[in-house]
């Protein structure tokens, strides 16, 4: 048996009531009616995946965030089964000294070494990251800059 649970209850159209094992409720619908698709969900869970470990790598680092944003674009197959060929992951941190080399190395520690979800992937998918650091209670504003991918030395 596996060790994660889900349940999914029909409820009309193309809208399901999904509940994970501790009970945790969510819509989701391919229509985009009354709840985000299940490809959405996949961007969306990529996204939270890399955003945790990236929070938590940046807090053993001590260099705590003062705030963090990102969006994740995505570009998918044109024929069946239309799954992502390409996504653009961009990070907005903010916070006082943050040093742009310790939030690229967190990045690719996400994407490399932690994050289950890009590991559960197709193979072939081509990520770009990107990043943007701010002064904490500023803007976001200016170029993003793309993230040096390699794998990190344990």
């Amino acid at each position: 048996m596996g060790d994660v649970s889900v349940s999914l209850e029909w409820t009309g159209g193309k809208s399901f009531a999904a509940t994970n094992g501790t009970g945790c409720r969510i819509v989701l619908d391919g229509a985009k009616e009354v709840g985000p698709s299940p490809m959405d969900l996949v961007l969306e869970a990529l996204g939270g995946c890399s955003a945790i470990d990236i929070v938590v790598i940046m807090e053993k680092m001590r260099t705590p965030l003062a705030r963090f944003e990102m969006t994740i674009e995505g570009t998918r197959a044109e024929s069946d089964p239309r799954y992502y060929t390409e996504a653009t992951m961009r990070f907005d941190v903010w916070g006082e000294g943050i040093d742009p080399e310790k939030l690229n190395r967190a990045i690719n520690l996400s994407i490399f070494k932690y994050c289950s979800v890009f590991h559960s992937l197709r193979t072939d998918l081509r990520l770009h990251p990107e990043f943007r650091i701010h002064a904490a209670g500023a803007e976001a504003a200016g170029e993003y800059r793309a993230v040096r991918l390699a794998a990190p030395k344990e």
